[in-house]
């Protein structure tokens, strides 16, 4: 591999899913990042999305793509059921992998491709976009720092209504759908990330779809003292939020999960008092793929690491048992 200090990483895009569009504005930006391939299973997809988007190459194969020897990292964007299969695949061609959360159905599968990336001296990082915008850290800083006395209950919620279930990966229990690992992981990440620990105990209610997954999900975990709890689902407007209450006041997190979309702020209330600290920052897209780049390069410590993925899947893993629900496919 090149010097990666004064050359920018270039990068492939494994899929051609809709959260990339998300993603590609990052690469160009960022002078540590160019995008240089796209590959997909059809050919003539890859072929029309490289010309859409102006990437240099394209291949009509994910193996093809990690075949290019100069290629330095994949973004792997594939259905939840695949991510371990191309990742393993990835890491073993010599590419760093950012792949899209969760990393993998299970901690078992995501434990065994930290320790291949660790083998072949490759970074593997999880993509949870919303941990990488300032607004999550100081939602923390404030929560662990007393701003509202002593945190008792943490409130997390993600709802939103897919298109149509019908053709949405989502609602598939083949590609490990449902909401708790799409929008519910987002909840426990949070809640883990305060916390700096895994649940003492876990809840849940699953509401059932037709087609074998979770469309609805409801949890709670107690931390020694502390309660969270959260409610997610695929089939309802979108309504979000964090809402947090400590013995002296309260912290509001408009939009937790999409921080660089306004207000980009944290609500403190604290008796009489109301404030609202400023969270302004890049987009959470751009700051991840950065912060790969760079832990890739040697100038940074990946902000997510493999601790942190593997103490959310296993509690992903004691919701869904918690909730009676069948162990999603290997």
């Amino acid at each position: 591999m090149d010097d990666v200090t004064s050359t920018p990483l270039r990068w492939g895009i494994v899929s051609t899913a809709r959260i990339n569009e998300q993603v590609l504005p990052a690469f160009s930006v960022l002078p540590n990042a160019s995008l240089e391939a796209v590959a997909s299973r059809d050919a003539g997809k890859a072929q029309e999305y490289a010309k859409r988007h102006q990437i240099p190459r394209w291949y009509g194969s994910y193996e093809a793509l990690f075949d290019d020897s100069s290629i330095d990292c994949v973004y792997i964007s594939t259905p939840n059921s695949t991510h371990a299969q191309w990742t393993e695949k990835a890491l073993k061609s010599g590419k760093h992998v950012l792949c899209e959360k969760p990393l993998t159905p299970t901690s078992q599968e995501a434990k065994r491709l930290f320790d291949l990336a660790a083998d072949n001296s490759m970074l593997l990082m999880e993509a949870f976009m919303y941990r990488h915008h300032p607004q999550t850290a100081r939602a923390k800083d404030a929560l662990i720092g007393g701003d509202i006395g002593d945190l008792q209950v943490i409130r997390m919620s993600f709802n939103f209504k897919t298109e149509d279930p019908a053709t949405d990966v989502r609602y598939r229990p083949d590609l490990a759908g449902g909401a708790l690992l799409d929008v519910g992981s987002y909840c426990v990440s949070f809640s883990n990330f305060v916390m700096d620990s895994t649940p003492d105990e876990v809840g849940g209610l699953a509401r059932m779809r037709s087609s074998g997954v979770e469309e609805g999900f409801v949890g709670h975990m107690r931390y020694g003292d502390l309660l969270a709890a959260f409610d997610c689902s695929l089939f309802t407007p979108l309504d979000i939020g964090i809402t947090a209450v400590g013995s002296e006041g309260r912290l509001t997190v408009p939009t937790p999960w999409y921080p660089h979309l306004p207000p980009q702020q944290i609500i403190v209330e604290r008796g009489e008092e109301r404030r609202v600290v400023d969270c302004a920052g890049n987009n959470a897209y751009e700051l991840e793929v950065a912060n790969f780049s760079s832990a890739v390069a040697g100038t940074a410590e990946p902000l997510i690491s493999g601790h942190e993925t593997l103490r959310n899947l296993e509690t992903l893993e004691r919701l869904a048992r918690a909730a009676g629900l069948t162990a999603k496919p290997e």
